[in-house]
């Protein structure tokens, strides 16, 4: 195959959904970084992106041929870090993304902290709560909590993260029943705040000597945002299930109060995932190296203390 070099390319188009973009940041021609991926489509005997004045969308080709493309875009990406490689101090730039508010409470400074340590490695994070493909961006590492389905990763197992449900002082003074629901069939009566992910709205989970409740009725506050959700908690709008990193300093002072104590939540898993390569550039393996030395950290801030 002659036109290898056209692949990394095709990769950087998709990346960017841009032809013009892609163009600008590779430092080529439009009409030059054009003819390369038809002659990449010559080679290979079918077309690879379906474009239009307004859009880009890859082809059944194309799908097939972007795994190796962004293999193929990462390799010349590390040998040319490699080759800018001064000395022993590891340079390069790190994408990562994280839930927004486990970016504020439990990454941001533990991210400040892996800068000083390492001043010649970049750090771009994005702090959203959308879903993040780690196979289809330009992502080094991305910070997940609850199930995993792709099994074509590697999942670093950091802590479990603990729940809590909680309301103020205020909103239960207003209820038939200051000391809140009896149980959890009770929260239908209350004013819930619920969050989402994309759409799909994240259920409430109770267990008690082998009774299961999930809380599914509709939200009268919805929100993608924990802080929002924590706030409108505090404001005494409504009950909210929230992690117990956000929550235990108002349930220190009063401000909230926990419900329905005698009933377990769910306790799922926060992991560090990135792809299952042999080789991971050096600024990769610091950074790994820097998590795993974090973990007591993360166990701390995100685990009840009769958890740990």
């Amino acid at each position: 195959m002659h036109e290898l070099s056209g692949l990394p390319l095709f990769a950087k188009i998709v990346e960017l959904n841009s032809f013009a973009e892609a163009a600008r940041q590779l430092q080529l021609p439009a009409t030059t970084l054009s003819r390369k991926i038809q002659q990449l489509e010559s080679e290979l005997g079918g077309k690879l992106l379906n474009r239009t004045t307004r859009s880009l969308s890859l082809t059944e080709l194309g799908e097939r041929v972007l795994p190796k493309a962004l293999l193929i875009q990462q390799t010349v990406k590390e040998l040319q870090e490699e080759a800018e490689h001064i000395s022993t101090q590891p340079t390069g730039k790190l994408h990562i993304a994280a839930p927004r508010a486990f970016s504020v409470n439990i990454l941001a400074p533990l991210l400040s902290q892996f800068r000083q340590q390492h001043p010649g490695i970049r750090i771009e994070l994005d702090a959203s709560n959308r879903f993040q493909d780690l196979t289809k961006g330009s992502l080094d590492f991305v910070f997940r909590i609850g199930e995993l389905a792709d099994s074509s990763l590697i999942a670093l197992p950091l802590t479990q993260v603990d729940y809590e449900l909680v309301a103020s002082p205020q909103l239960l003074a207003h209820h038939a029943d200051p000391q809140g629901p009896a149980h959890p069939r009770d929260l239908q009566h209350y004013p819930s705040i619920r969050n989402h992910v994309d759409g799909f709205i994240l259920p409430w989970h109770l267990h008690k000597q082998g009774e299961v409740y999930q809380h599914q009725s509709e939200p009268d506050l919805l929100s993608d945002d924990l802080q929002v959700s924590l706030m409108y908690a505090l404001d005494g709008v409504g009950i909210a299930y929230l992690p117990y990193s956000l929550v235990y300093r108002p349930l220190q002072d009063g401000r909230l109060v926990t419900l329905l104590d005698e009933w377990q939540r769910h306790h799922p898993t926060a992991y560090l995932i990135y792809p299952d390569r042999a080789y991971l550039p050096q600024k990769s393996k610091l950074f790994l190296q820097f998590i795993k030395a974090q973990l007591p950290h993360f166990q701390q801030r995100l685990t009840k203390p009769g958890h740990r």
